[in-house]
């Protein structure tokens, strides 16, 4: 079993299973679930592909989730991930780099414009969006909806990567791998596999559909393939070795050496414990 983890339910490979919360139903290879939760068995899966998706994880849920991938993964299965590369974007903020910026907006048509350099750095880190919902702090006021939400250079990665149970952690080049699909750029389902940055501009031009409006997306298209984003990406592959349940000692959240636990000091207050209970809201 390959799989490719928060595609969405508009992309298909042959041979591949998607997961995806945006996903409706369970239905031939589309699977609706959630990364804190893969409804699939124990070393299941022979690979997993998951690209522009880890930075949409609150950071205090990132272990959890590396943990629950690496339970469905087969002893000695690949993992591929994309996610946004913050050292590259990093140093092209404090150079002012603007063939780097222009690139990375060709790349993706969302990024903030009007906030000069420093705007279009923030937006890779936190971006709006709908898979995380902030409220205040009594839970009774909605504020936003978010869609990034960290970022992580290649030594964060492999930090977390070791400690949930993988190795043989390496940077990789665009569209390269041992593993041949990964060698498929991500393109149009029916077009030509050669990439090109999906923006507005080729919608256009191809007179493709990608439009979100008043609630809803309308797209009449489908993607395939892998990799996108090269200027602007880090790729990783990994392996897995073992599985490493997350006990008291090695949970990152409760570590000294972070500050994750004030995350959960709200916890204490028993206003937001009361309004969490009336809401059903699991805690």
């Amino acid at each position: 079993m390959k799989i490719n983890l928060g595609a969405g339910p508009n992309w298909e490979q042959n041979g591949w299973h998607v997961l995806d919360h945006k996903i409706e139903k369970n239905e031939n290879f589309k699977i609706k679930g959630n990364l804190n939760n893969i409804g699939l068995k124990n070393k299941s899966c022979d690979a997993v592909f998951i690209s522009h998706t880890l930075e949409h994880i609150p950071h205090i849920q990132i272990q959890n989730v590396l943990t629950e991938i690496n339970r469905i993964m087969k002893i000695g299965a690949t993992i591929r991930i994309l996610v946004p590369n913050l050292e590259a974007i990093a140093k092209a903020y404090v150079k002012k780099d603007k063939k780097f910026f222009k690139k990375a907006i060709d790349e993706d048509h969302s990024i903030r414009k009007d906030l000069g350099f420093g705007g279009m750095f923030m937006n890779f880190i936190v971006s709006p969006g709908q898979d995380t919902v902030l409220l205040d702090r009594n839970l009774k006021n909605f504020i936003a909806g978010y869609a990034h939400l960290y970022a992580y250079d290649f030594d964060m990665m492999k930090i977390l990567l070791n400690k949930c149970g993988f190795q043989s952690v390496k940077k990789k080049i665009f569209c390269e791998s041992k593993i041949s699909d990964f060698n498929i750029p991500c393109h149009i389902l029916g077009k030509n596999k050669k990439y090109e940055n999906l923006n507005n501009k080729f919608y256009k031009k191809n007179k493709l559909v990608h439009q979100y409006k008043n609630g809803k997306y309308k797209i009449n298209f489908k993607f395939t393939g892998f990799d996108k984003d090269p200027v602007t990406s880090l790729i990783i592959e990994a392996k897995k070795i073992s599985f490493k349940k997350i006990k008291s000692k090695n949970n990152i959240n409760f570590s000294k050496k972070n500050y994750n636990n004030y995350a959960f000091s709200l916890l204490y207050n028993k206003e937001t414990k009361k309004n969490l209970k009336q809401k059903n809201i699991k805690f």
